[in-house]
C-alpha cells in the first residue's frame, strides 16, 4: 500500500511537473514574444527620434534662412527709402532747376527786346544824322 501510495504520488508530482515545464515553456515563449515587441518598439522609437531630428534641423536651418531673409528684406526696405529720397531730392533740382530755365529765357528774351530796340534807334538816329549831314 505504500508503494501504491508513493506511486500516486509520484504521478502527482510528474503530473505537477509536467504542468510546471508547460507552463515554463509558455512563460518563455511570452517572454520571447514581448522582447521582440520591446526590439520592435524601440526601434519604431529610434525612428522617431531620428525623424523628430531631422525635422528640428530643418527646423534650425529655416528659422536662420527667415532670418537671413527679414535682413535682406531690412536692407531693401532701407535702400529703397534712400532712393526715394534721392528721387525726391531729385525731382525738387528739376523744379528749381526749370525755374532757373524759365527765368533765363525770359531774361534772353529781354535782352533781345532790349538788342532790337537799341538796333532800331541806332538806326533811326544814323538816318537822322545822314538827313543832317546831307
Amino acid at each position: 500500500e505504500e508503494i501504491k501510495k508513493a506511486a500516486e504520488e509520484l504521478a502527482k508530482l510528474k503530473e505537477e511537473f509536467e504542468k510546471m515545464e508547460k507552463l515554463k515553456k509558455e512563460l518563455e515563449e511570452q517572454n520571447v514574444t514581448l522582447l521582440e515587441q520591446k526590439n520592435d518598439i524601440f526601434l519604431q522609437l529610434q525612428t522617431e527620434q531620428d525623424s523628430l531630428a531631422d525635422a528640428e534641423e530643418k527646423c534650425s536651418k529655416l528659422i536662420l534662412q527667415k532670418a537671413d531673409m527679414e535682413s535682406q528684406i531690412k536692407e531693401l526696405e532701407e535702400r529703397l527709402a534712400d532712393e526715394e529720397d534721392n528721387m525726391n531730392g531729385l525731382e525738387e533740382s528739376k523744379k528749381k532747376l526749370a525755374g532757373e530755365i524759365d527765368e533765363l529765357k525770359k531774361d534772353v528774351e529781354d535782352l533781345e527786346s532790349s538788342l532790337q530796340k537799341a538796333e532800331q534807334e541806332k538806326q533811326t538816329k544814323d538816318n537822322q544824322i545822314r538827313t543832317l549831314q546831307g
